[in-house]
């Protein structure tokens, strides 16, 4: 009888294949085994080794290894590899130079088929024979055929047969081949483990027979692998066919084999541990021999348990962090599912459950936390300034938060915020379009606004910043507004067409107050009603009234708005309207003349009227002495000898004949004639006005002789003199005049001053036919 093995391991593939590191370290294990004088006894040369052959050798190999065999000898083929299963069923065992074609198939003649392996096997005499395969098996199928695999390797029909032990890692097409953390293949390191550890002798006679390592085999893969199923495929013979013997008289073998036996997912049992502490005891080891035997024992398995709950915890948190939640039907069979594939046990996976999902609450914590600190940030500034993202990529550091997650939380916010900033400039839109229309808002707009506001979800804190910006720049804008208004009414109680030079300056005036062409028209228009409106107020107020020409005085019956609208652009804005005529009380003094401004002067006096200055200017200009008393009821005249009554001053609203007035300013009589500033006129009658619905009334007057304009009329020596002025024709003696330009440009002289019309002869009272009352 003798004992001849052959050892294949195949690590190197061409491509298509995956590399196998692990198989040519497989049959270098096996074969010290084998070779152990106390564990396999087999000789050198009755071993041969074959690392990444050609095909033709291997075939070779395998014909010599069962050729010319007797009945009881052992043989022992091992073969570490890739197993490869073609679409018609068939296996086959790759070579160094095994190949596929494009399409994937197979090349069949680069492989060695197990039917050349059954025909080797079925030749031979021997009636011990042990096939052992650890490959990792896969289809080699043609492209549109891996329909036809059923995933299953026909192990038994293929190589089985009387006399015969085929043990394989798999009857599967899909498992792992190797474990991380080891040199082995995970079926090859068992075998081995129960082969020089005696652990593998389970009914402890001293051999391992091929039923018992592989119970051994099976049991300890599954621990670590349980998608791996090892197979025996025999017959009753088969069974008891035995490979190796057990070490003896070793104490720290026997400690080996214990260890082995009562070891599980990396650990000792509690049963165990008490066991092993007992054996230590009886072999005579030290504490520190047997914690040596138990880590070398233990540190691949101890490795290979912590893999698996890595692995465990990995796909839990995985499954926890899903953007939809599991339904506990769905998470109760995760659960049971990695269980099993990974070997663990609910003792083993409880306190990794409890750590991941206290660890994802934390995250879920912080990740809230910052979403509500970036929140807070963005609603005080937007965008964000460097400052505050450096404290956030320091709060990110400190709680270990994924830039994915955090840009998640970024997006969201910032849609968040730029809706919310939309719905804020339409809440702005809204609050400017109603003041715009309504200045100070009514109750009703305001429940309108608060209705927008509650519609748009709005915060009262949000929208009181625009609200009271809104405000502040529309009340300047209405001081703005009113300020114009100011300035236009005098421009036009001033003068009535614009002059260009007047127009211009408004415009300038426009341009600086920075309103709307709209508004310019629109206060236009308002004043020019005022006007109509407000006309008996007028005539009895004798401040401020804008000169009027007998062929351009603006009365208000006859007043079109419409013409003045068209001829005073939207663009325009007043000018020369502070150079007024001021109407004054003179008393009997020499008459004091009112300087005119000159134009450079009138816009930096628009300003003046703009900031509240012009009440001061206006009230220089009225007076010298800085007073202008004015007068509502005539002063009677006395009659010498009799009683007077109280004297009552005289005023222009109730003229009587008599009365001298004194003209202020230039009063144009058209014609290329007007009555000089200083002019003394005496009142001969008043008449009624054609248009009686006015409230105005024509003043007949005749002109006063004044030394300072006199010149003689004629050559005669006649009484009648009359008054001529640079570049005019000379005056009437008597002119008519309404008795709004009288109130305008006139003063009305009191009974104790000084008559200068008194020498002069009265001349009867005419009607000038070139003077025409407006």
């Amino acid at each position: 009888m003798v004992k001849v093995a052959l050892l294949i391991g195949v690590s190197e593939y061409e491509p298509g294949l995956n590399p196998l590191p692990a198989a040519v370290k497989d049959v270098e294990a096996m074969q010290q085994v084998l070779l152990h004088p106390e564990m396999g006894g087999f000789t050198e040369t009755d071993i041969m080794v074959l690392k990444n052959p050609q095909r033709q050798d291997m075939e070779e190999a395998i014909e010599n290894l069962f050729a010319h065999r007797q009945k009881d000898d052992l043989l022992v083929l091992f073969f570490s590899g890739h197993g490869i299963k073609d679409d018609t069923g068939r296996l086959f065992l790759a070579t160094r130079t095994t190949r596929k074609t494009p399409r994937g198939d197979l090349i069949r003649s680069s492989s060695v088929a197990a039917s050349v392996v059954h025909e080797s096997m079925s030749r031979s005499r021997s009636k011990r024979q042990v096939v052992i395969l650890d490959s990792c098996f896969s289809g080699a199928f043609a492209e549109g055929l891996s329909a036809k695999d059923d995933g299953i390797v026909n192990i038994r029909e293929q190589l089985g047969g009387e006399g015969r032990a085929v043990l394989t890692s798999s009857s599967s097409t899909q498992y792992s081949f190797e474990q991380q953390g080891s040199d082995l293949s995970i079926y090859t390191r068992y075998l081995i483990e129960g082969i020089t550890t005696g652990a593998a002798d389970l009914d402890e006679d001293g051999v391992v027979s091929i039923d018992e390592l592989h119970d051994y085999a099976s049991r300890k893969v599954r621990e670590i692998q349980p998608t791996m199923k090892p197979e025996i495929y025999t017959t009753r013979e088969g069974f008891k066919i035995r490979l190796t013997k057990v070490p003896q008289g070793d104490p720290k073998q026997k400690y080996r084999k214990e260890v082995a036996r009562y070891s599980s997912r990396g650990d000792v049992s509690f049963v165990g541990r008490k066991i092993l502490d007992a054996l230590r005891s009886r072999l005579g080891l030290s504490e520190m021999e047997a914690t040596t035997i138990e880590d070398e024992m233990l540190a691949v398995a101890r490795q290979e348990f912590r893999q698996k709950l890595q692995q465990y915890e990995r796909d839990f948190t995985e499954a926890l962090q899903q953007t939809v939640a599991l339904s506990e039907d769905d998470f109760n069979a995760l659960r049971q599912n990695l269980q099993q594939i990974l070997g663990l046990r609910n003792e083993d996976t409880m306190p990794i459950e409890a750590q991941v999902k206290a660890r994802i609450e934390a995250y879920k914590r912080h990740l809230q936390h910052y979403r509500q600190s970036l929140t807070k940030a963005m609603r005080q500034e937007y965008p964000l300034s460097r400052p505050t993202r450096h404290q956030l990529q320091q709060m990110q550091q400190e709680w270990q938060l994924k830039d994915e997650d955090l840009a998640v939380i970024e997006n969201s916010l910032t849609a968040e915020v730029e809706a919310y900033r939309q719905k804020l400039k339409q809440f702005e839109q809204a609050f400017i379009r109603a003041v715009q229309q309504e200045y100070p808002l009514s109750e009703a707009n305001h429940n309108q606004l608060w209705q927008q506001q509650q519609l748009l979800g709005l915060k009262a804190e949000d929208i009181h910043p625009i609200t009271a910006r809104i405000t502040k720049e529309t009340e300047a804008y209405q001081q703005k507004l009113q300020q114009y208004e100011q300035v236009i009414t005098q421009a036009i109680e001033h003068q009535y067409p614009f002059t260009e030079e007047i127009r211009e300056e408004l415009r300038r005036y426009q341009q600086v107050l920075e309103i709307k062409d709209e508004e310019v028209a629109r206060i236009k228009e308002k004043v020019v009603r005022q006007i109509n409106t407000n006309q008996p107020q007028i005539q009895q107020s004798n401040t401020y009234e804008p000169q009027v020409a007998q062929s351009h005085s603006i009365d208000v019956n006859t007043f079109d708005v419409d013409n003045f609208l068209e001829e005073v652009k939207a663009d325009e804005l007043p000018t020369q309207f502070l150079s007024r005529r001021v109407t004054q009380v003179i008393p009997e003094t020499k008459p004091v003349k009112t300087p005119k401004l000159p134009l450079q002067l009138i816009v930096p006096l628009i300003f003046l009227v703009a900031t509240g200055s012009l009440g001061l200017f206006v009230k220089q200009l009225r007076s010298p002495s800085g007073t202008s008393p004015i007068f509502s009821n005539p002063l009677q005249t006395q009659n010498p000898g009799i009683e007077t009554t109280p004297i009552r001053p005289r005023s222009l609203a109730n003229l009587s004949p008599g009365w001298v007035i004194k003209t202020n300013n230039d009063i144009s009589l058209g014609n290329n004639q007007s009555l000089p500033r200083g002019t003394f006129l005496e009142v001969i009658e008043k008449k009624s006005n054609p248009n009686p619905t006015s409230g105005s009334f024509l003043v007949s007057m005749r002109v006063c002789t004044n030394k300072s304009t006199q010149t003689p009329a004629n050559t005669n020596n006649t009484a009648v003199t009359t008054l001529v002025t640079p570049n005019s024709k000379p005056l009437p003696a008597t002119v008519l005049l309404n008795s709004s330009q009288v109130n305008r440009f006139g003063v009305v002289l009191q009974s104790d001053a000084p008559n200068p019309c008194r020498t002069v002869t009265q001349p009867p009272v005419t009607e000038p036919s070139d003077t025409s009352p407006t």
